[in-house]
């Protein structure tokens, strides 16, 4: 179980570090205030997507994202995604932090992923680990969808075939394009995913960010949001893997 933001047209970091740390200390809003489970916080690691000169940089580290110094100097880059893991498969290692990072002819693709998946996912053979995360298999899965702008394709393909999980909310972020996905099968106060449109671009958190100026929206089960990173266009697909309607762009 993970908290996560993505700014897929990028933000400064002040703006979205201070909310990042409350929910993963499980201090923010409504979702970390949750009956069945009680306040969870998010402490076995954090990871980071950042600009720097002009290209993004991946920040990783097994800290608690709230003890670990190193999240304050990123205050003044442009941020793209942070993740803070509660781990619930894989060690508390690096190799297991969020998020994960993998070039498809000459694009570099980055993942992120909350929730636990409990069927056996199959290892890719483009993951040369002996042990790994669920949500490292399901990146690899995704792989080959990513030639040729079959992105869709694969998110229905591959979170189609799971039959057993908590949650599939995740974030693919892209040269050109960005994905966010909004899929769970239990507990919505805790795993609905929050989209707020502000001046700063489209946002995405794992639970709606009141610091953040702009108009506030929960993504619909079974939906994915598509996001031109050149023009910042929304595209709003039904996966097709639930039971759930077809939106509309105009209703986010």
């Amino acid at each position: 179980m993970c908290r996560m933001i993505t700014a897929p047209l990028g933000v400064p970091g002040r703006l979205v570090i201070d909310p990042f740390v409350q929910m993963a200390q499980g201090l923010n809003a409504v979702n970390e205030i949750n009956t069945s489970y009680g306040k969870w916080v998010h402490g076995h690691g954090w990871g980071a997507v950042y600009e720097k000169n002009g290209h993004l940089k991946i920040l990783r580290s097994v800290e608690a994202c709230w003890d670990d110094p190193v999240l304050e100097t990123l205050r003044d880059e442009r941020i793209f995604l942070l993740h803070a893991r509660k781990a619930s498969q894989g060690a508390v290692v690096l190799d297991n932090t969020h998020p994960f990072d993998y070039e498809v002819d000459g694009a570099h693709w980055i993942y992120c992923h909350n929730g636990t998946v409990r069927d056996s996912l199959e290892t890719p053979s483009t993951l040369q680990k002996t042990e790994s995360t669920d949500s490292e298999k399901i990146f690899h899965l995704l792989l080959p969808y990513m030639r040729n702008n079959r992105v869709l394709s694969g998110l229905r393909s591959v979170y189609g075939e799971i039959r057993d999980f908590t949650c599939l909310n995740s974030f693919l972020l892209g040269p050109e394009a960005f994905w966010a996905v909004s899929l769970y099968a239990e507990n919505p106060n805790y795993y609905a995913l929050s989209l707020t449109k502000g001046p700063d671009g489209p946002i995405f958190s794992s639970e709606p960010l009141a610091e953040i100026s702009g108009t506030r929206t929960i993504i619909p089960n079974g939906h994915a949001v598509y996001v031109d990173r050149s023009t910042g266009k929304i595209n709003v697909i039904s996966l097709g893997v639930r039971g759930t309607h077809t939106l509309s762009p105009d209703e986010l």
